[in-house]
């Protein structure tokens, strides 16, 4: 774990200095997230893992790095933004995903009738339904810099 990543926050809830890093290495660690993500074979095998704690997450992502021979690289690059292991950083980019996605439903819901919604919500990912509503405000409060953030990387 680099020193830099003990002193920063614990990235289990979003928050704006969390934000600003993620944003700042979303593209380089896109890389090594596609690498990790390449070890689920399914859907239900990616739940079980999401199910794991973080801890056995890190466990597994750091086993298949080692056989795949790129923890090293895996490492400098989290390391190097400050985060405590691709992991982290993975688990960080789900729940401000899901909390975009929430947000955007939320939004959506909005003038629809009862009935509506719940057809809309019966659709959706259950870990859309679970965002607690903190992560959502959230979301709100920094709109305008995630808006500018997918704009600027969509160039």
């Amino acid at each position: 774990m680099g020193v830099e990543a003990q002193f920063l926050p614990d990235n289990k809830s979003l928050n704006a200095q969390s934000l600003e890093r993620w944003m700042k290495s979303a593209v380089e660690m896109g890389s090594v997230i596609e690498r990790i993500d390449s070890m689920h074979t399914s859907d239900e095998d990616l739940k079980q893992f999401d199910d794991l704690t973080a801890t056995e997450q890190d466990q597994k992502i750091q086993a298949f790095l080692i056989q795949t021979q790129q923890l090293n690289l895996a490492h400098q690059t989290a390391t190097k933004y400050g985060w405590k292991s691709p992991g982290e950083f993975r688990r960080f980019s789900t729940k401000l995903g899901n909390a975009i996605a929430a947000y955007f439903s939320k939004n959506d819901q909005q003038g629809l009738t009862l009935d509506q919604i719940k057809q809309l919500q019966e659709k959706m990912d259950p870990a859309i339904l679970a965002v607690p509503e903190s992560d959502i405000e959230f979301v709100r409060l920094h709109e305008k810099e995630l808006q500018k953030y997918i704009q600027g990387y969509g160039k």
